[in-house]
C-alpha cells in the first residue's frame, strides 16, 4: 500500500472511530444529565438533548440530538421502519430508555417569532410560526422553530417576559390559551438526520435519509393569510 492510500485510509479508519464514539458518548449519559442538560421548558424535552452555549448570560448556541422510537411497523411506500417521536418519560425511563435512539443532531440559535396555528387542513402538526425573513438565521437550514416557557433552563427566561399565552408545555395548549398571534421566544433549529427510517408525525410518514432534513419539522412561513375553502396537500385516504 503506498504512503498516500494508507493515509486516506487511515483517516477514513479514524472518522469512523470518531462517529461511533459520538454515539457512545450519547448514550453513556443518563438522559438530561450535563452537559446535555438544557431544557425548553415543555414537550419537546421528552425527545430532545442538547447542550447550550452561554456568553456574557446570553444564549448562543444550542448543540444536540433528537430521538426517535421504532414503532415496529414498516412504511409500505418506502420500505423503511416507520419511527416517531417519544412521549412522557420514556427515554428517562430504565426499562424503556433503550428505546430512545438518535434520530436527528440538531443545532439551535435563539430567537423568536410568532404563533399561527396548531390545526390545519392536514390535521395536527408542529405549530405553524411566522417570521421575517431576515430573522431566519443563515447560514444554515434552519427550518424548524421551537417554543420556551418560563420553566426553561434559557437565560432569556430572566431577563425577557414570557407571555402567559406562551407558557404552554404542547401546540395545542398554544392555541388553547390564545397565542395566535402572540411573539414567543424560543430556538431556530437546524436538523440533521443520522440514520435512514420513515418519521410519523401527525397521520404523515416521511421518509428520511442521512443528511440536512428540511422536511419533517418544517413550520415556518414567512407570509400568511386565510383563505377559505383551502384544500388539504394530500388525500384523505393517505
Amino acid at each position: 500500500m503506498n504512503k498516500t492510500k494508507f493515509r486516506f485510509t487511515l483517516i477514513y479508519l479514524l472518522a469512523i472511530f470518531i462517529s461511533n464514539l459520538w454515539s457512545v458518548l450519547v448514550f453513556a449519559n443518563d438522559f438530561h444529565d450535563a452537559p446535555y442538560n438544557f431544557l425548553f421548558g415543555n414537550h419537546l424535552d421528552s425527545h430532545q438533548e442538547t447542550k447550550i452555549k452561554i456568553k456574557n448570560g446570553h444564549p448562543v448556541s444550542l448543540k444536540g440530538s433528537l430521538f426517535i422510537i421504532f414503532t415496529g411497523e414498516i412504511d409500505p411506500v418506502s420500505g423503511l421502519p416507520i419511527a416517531e417521536h417519544p412521549s412522557g418519560s420514556v427515554c428517562e425511563d430504565d426499562e424503556t430508555a433503550d428505546d430512545c435512539v438518535v434520530g436527528w443532531k440538531i443545532n439551535g440559535l435563539p430567537g423568536e417569532a410568532k404563533f399561527l396555528y396548531h390545526s390545519g387542513v392536514n390535521g395536527n402538526d408542529h405549530p405553524v410560526w411566522m417570521v421575517n425573513r431576515v430573522d431566519i438565521p443563515q447560514p444554515g437550514s434552519y427550518t424548524h422553530f421551537h417554543w420556551i416557557t418560563t420553566i426553561s433552563t434559557d437565560p432569556r427566561t430572566e431577563t425577557v417576559p414570557i407571555p402567559d399565552a406562551c407558557n404552554q408545555n404542547s401546540a395545542s395548549q398554544l392555541a388553547d390559551a390564545g397565542a395566535a398571534n402572540q411573539i414567543c421566544p424560543g430556538w431556530f433549529l437546524e436538523i440533521k438526520a443520522i440514520k435512514k427510517f420513515a418519521f410519523n408525525h401527525g397521520g404523515e410518514i416521511v421518509p428520511v435519509r442521512p443528511g440536512i432534513d428540511n422536511a419533517t419539522h418544517l413550520n415556518l412561513v414567512t407570509n400568511y393569510a386565510e383563505v377559505s375553502g383551502i384544500t388539504p396537500t394530500r388525500s384523505d385516504d393517505i
